[in-house]
């Protein structure tokens, strides 16, 4: 039996009050509940988003809906940010440098 990964993605949902949070474990994992702000995340398979957030809005507390765009976004810079920080900061140093 080999060990897979199962892709997944968070979803805040928004809800009219806390009620009703219990009915939300059946979808997926609960892993934080802010009481101030109603909010619930819940981590679904990526391959189950569209139909669960359909049924989710189906709902009448559940207020608002949001998917994480964290698996869309691509998290190599490319080291684009120390080139700037470096080239910047090494124009500055030769500039003291003539100044003394």
């Amino acid at each position: 039996m080999t060990f897979e990964i199962q892709a997944r993605r968070a979803i805040y949902v928004y809800l009219r009050n806390l009620k009703n949070v219990n009915q939300l474990k059946k979808f997926g994992q609960v892993l934080y509940i802010s009481e101030a702000m109603n909010l619930v995340e819940l981590y679904i398979n990526e391959d189950q988003v569209e139909s669960l957030v359909k049924k989710l809005r189906q709902y009448r507390f559940v207020k608002h809906i949001k998917i994480s765009p964290r698996p869309d976004i691509n998290p190599d810079l490319e080291n684009k940010h120390d080139d700037v920080f470096f080239e910047d900061y090494s124009d500055e140093v030769n500039e003291v440098e003539e100044q003394d």
